[in-house]
């Protein structure tokens, strides 16, 4: 069971989580596992606070924040193009 930010908990959000998590891992996107999995919950965590309920919206949710990090972090370490 993961530490959530907030009082409120259910198993959807724990079982999402999961999901995610094994998804990074298994395409190599959780090398930083706790950075990975900070960021998979607190996206997770926005949208349970936002209305969203569903397992797999929540595990999309989470997913695609720490992908959009993943993208941030490559546009940032790429060299200007010296012609």
């Amino acid at each position: 069971m993961y530490p959530w930010r907030f009082g409120e908990f259910d198993n959807v959000m724990d079982d999402a989580l999961n999901i995610a998590m094994d998804y990074l891992i298994l395409t190599d996107q959780a090398v930083k596992f706790r950075e990975a999995q900070t960021l998979a919950a607190n996206a997770i965590a926005d949208a349970w606070r936002a209305g969203v309920r569903s397992r797999m919206r929540l595990t999309n949710v989470a997913i695609r924040a720490v992908e959009q990090k993943h993208d941030q972090l490559k546009i940032k370490c790429r060299l200007p193009d010296r012609r």
